[in-house]
């Protein structure tokens, strides 16, 4: 079963700063913004647009999980 695509992250790193991704609801918008910043911006990293797939179960910690990092 394909699982459905519910929006796309452009994700943007920095050095001694870090990597932010913000999220667009369709392809073409996160591409706009991917190829409006490569141009108004120096020295970062700008990755094309990437689909973020829904997860047909929820992920769920297990007590161990929770216990170990205690």
């Amino acid at each position: 079963m394909k699982m459905p695509v519910t929006e796309y992250v452009v994700m943007i790193h920095k050095r001694n700063v870090g990597t932010f991704a913000p999220a667009f609801p369709d392809m073409d918008t996160a591409e706009e913004f991917a190829n409006a910043m490569r141009i108004i911006t120096d020295d970062v990293s700008i990755s094309e647009p990437v689909p973020v797939v829904a997860a047909r179960d929820p992920i769920q910690l297990s007590s161990k999980t929770k216990a170990a990092t205690n």
